[in-house]
């Protein structure tokens, strides 16, 4: 009897109890994430990562096919696949990563049909690539 008591004693005293939390955020939090937001997401600014290179051709048009051949073998992973022109040779590559373990998996994924691909550090890699 006293166990029943003290259970709805306890009852209607959790039932009575209202919380409430408040949150004010200083400003120059906000002006802070804010400004993060913006600073990543600019299209000028190049990020550190890793990639995988599937093909580097002094011919663009080689280049261009291999790329097409590329989404056609990976269309189910879908792979963001670019390139890139540093004279004289264009570069096609996959991906862009924050880990060279990330990298090395995408990579065993693709050497099996491109057997010259390799993990290489990308030094321009835009936000909007990951």
């Amino acid at each position: 009897m006293r166990l029943i008591q003290i259970t709805l004693c306890f009852l209607l005293f959790t039932m009575t109890l209202n919380a409430q939390i408040s949150v004010t955020e200083d400003k120059g939090i906000r002006y802070m994430l804010n400004l993060r937001k913006e600073m990543n997401f600019k299209k000028d600014r190049y990020i550190k990562a890793w990639s995988v290179q599937v093909m580097v051709s002094r011919d663009k048009y080689e280049v261009l096919e291999k790329k097409e051949s590329f989404l056609n073998d990976f269309k189910e992973e879908k792979f963001k696949v670019d390139w890139t022109y540093e004279q004289p040779n264009y570069k096609l590559n996959v991906g862009a990563y924050y880990t060279k373990l990330e990298a090395t998996i995408a990579l065993h994924k693709i050497i099996e049909k491109y057997p010259d691909a390799y993990v290489f550090k990308n030094n321009q890699a835009k936000a909007s690539d990951f």
